[in-house]
């Protein structure tokens, strides 16, 4: 492990994912009350949420249980003590946030709100350069050249 890394920290994330996400979400709400916008026609459908919330939560339950396995904490807050590399980790690097995403995309539906769906994009622009940047950077200083293998192997997305 290299000790040029503050360990109390982690990559130095405070603001916690989730919360951008929330405040995307809210930020739609609030839109949608002031310039209403539907759902596309057959996109509201409920089966559709339902159908994304239940492989958010596979994936969720998935990738918490590889941070189970390896001991390490999964907030972005505190340090690393592994590299994940298996489960959803060998098909992208982040699939917590894509779970996040997911979780959005299903409150829109379920909310017939197009605005949730349109602020998608700015909450994983704001995610990409905030905290995925960041921990990109304090994983490749943590773990070197098997990090940057990984990377070179498994998307940042899908």
């Amino acid at each position: 492990m290299n000790t040029n890394i503050d360990d109390k920290h982690g990559p130095g994330i405070r603001l916690h994912p989730p919360i951008i996400y929330a405040i995307s979400i809210l930020s739609g709400i609030g839109l949608n009350n002031f310039w209403p916008l539907a759902m596309p026609y057959g996109l509201q459908n409920r089966s559709y949420g339902i159908t994304l919330i239940v492989i958010a939560l596979l994936l969720a339950a998935w990738s918490l249980y590889e941070f189970y396995k390896a001991d390490t904490d999964v907030r972005p807050d505190k340090p690393d003590s592994a590299l994940l590399t298996s489960g959803p980790y060998r098909f992208t690097r982040n699939p917590l946030y894509i779970v996040l995403t997911l979780a959005q995309l299903t409150v829109a539906i379920w909310l017939n709100n197009l605005w949730i769906v349109l602020l998608v994009i700015p909450s994983v622009i704001v995610i990409s350069r905030y905290a995925i940047a960041r921990e990109e950077r304090y994983l490749q200083t943590l773990f070197g050249q098997p990090y940057m293998d990984y990377k070179k192997r498994v998307r940042r997305w899908l």
